[in-house]
């Protein structure tokens, strides 16, 4: 007879004779649920008397079972998917470790023994404990991630029902300041605001950081410095306007019977234009039978300039276009220049045309001069 917990074992009499008798299970026992089973079992004899009911009890003995495991787990990785990254050029004794487990109940056969990369031709190796190392300098250049599958064994050479998928990243070798821009953009005019450098980001390598200036410089090589009238040509640019058909160019491509315009500095604009560029120290004298001597009523003067720093003082008058005496040149019939960051015309008439007292001067405070 079994005494104490509720053991799945019973005692069964193979021979009253000779006493033997054999434990034996009720049904199927787990290693997975309970590994060994204690219990105390005593023996009977038949009794005396008719009926036998003057039983007689042996000694109890201490039974001990332990329930031997089988392998019928296979190891199972914890996590899904692993992520590493390294920076290029560089040995690592360990990338990254990965680890299964397998539900087993004994040493050998839940104990992870082996791991291997399934992965052929790859620079890298893998130790008993999971430690992914890197057997070669990476590259950047050459490849900029790797995807290998790692596989585990048990103590008792089972192997994982399904690999794993380890992603290893290779980084460039970190180098301080601004990243991700361009030094060339292409604008539109009339296109509205633009994002310069959108993905733009300061790299600091993990390195401490205080405080951050930046200064940006928009320029062009061409002599209009980014004029937006650059893109119309001059044909375009008097019909957007609406000037006359009539006008008059006064700074034609040089030829020759145009050569006033010969010795300025020029860039080419958009169909043949030319862009001149004065610094104070040239001008371009045209022709009495060119330019009209004095204006009408109405009269429409156009001109396209980028204006940049003052070479002199900045009370200097700089001069656009100018007609005056042909002696002393000190009287001037019209002028338009710039002085003290103001774009001004003045308009002198002739005495034959003074009826009535007008202005002789005008003023425009412009934000594109300065």
């Amino acid at each position: 007879m079994i005494h104490g917990q509720e053991a799945p074992f019973e005692a069964v009499v193979l021979n009253k004779t000779s006493g033997e008798g054999v434990l034996r299970a009720k049904g199927l026992v787990d290693c997975e649920t309970q590994k060994e089973y204690t219990f105390i079992i005593q023996a009977y004899d038949c009794g005396a008397g008719a009926n036998g009911v003057s039983w007689k009890k042996s000694h109890k003995a201490v039974v001990h079972i332990q329930v031997d495991d089988v392998n019928e787990f296979s190891p199972v990785f914890r996590e899904a998917v692993y992520h590493a990254a390294v920076t290029e050029g560089k040995i690592y004794d360990s990338i990254l470790q990965v680890e299964a487990w397998d539900q087993d109940c004994s040493p050998q056969y839940s104990q992870i023994c082996n791991y291997d990369i399934v992965t052929s031709d790859t620079p890298f190796a893998i130790d008993r404990n999971g430690n992914i190392r890197n057997t070669e300098r990476l590259s950047y250049d050459k490849q900029l991630r790797y995807k290998i599958m790692v596989t585990a064994f048990d103590c008792g050479q089972k192997r994982a029902t399904e690999s794993v998928a380890v992603h290893i990243d290779v980084k460039p070798v970190c180098k301080p300041g601004w990243q991700g821009w361009n030094k060339r953009m292409d604008y539109e005019p009339g296109t509205g605001s633009k994002q310069l450098f959108p993905k733009m980001h300061l790299e600091t390598c993990d390195g401490p950081l205080s405080a951050v200036r930046a200064m940006v410089e928009l320029q062009t090589s061409h002599i209009g410095k980014g004029c937006d009238r650059e893109t119309y040509s001059e044909k375009s640019l008097q019909k957007l306007c609406g000037a006359a058909s009539g006008s008059t160019d006064l700074l034609p491509a040089p030829s020759a019977s145009t050569n006033w315009t010969a010795s300025l500095l020029t860039d080419s604009g958009r169909d043949s234009d030319l862009i001149f560029r004065f610094d104070g120290r040239q001008a371009s004298n045209v022709p009495e039978r060119v330019v009209p001597q004095n204006l009408t009523d109405q009269f429409t003067i156009a001109t396209w300039m980028k204006h940049g720093p003052s070479p002199g003082l900045r009370a200097e008058k700089e001069t656009l276009l100018c007609n005056s005496d042909k002696t002393e040149m000190n009287r001037h019939h019209y002028s338009l220049y710039v002085h003290n960051c103001r774009l001004v015309f003045l308009l002198r008439r002739d005495f034959t045309q003074v009826d009535t007292f007008r202005p002789a001067e005008f003023h425009w405070k412009l934000e594109q001069v300065s």
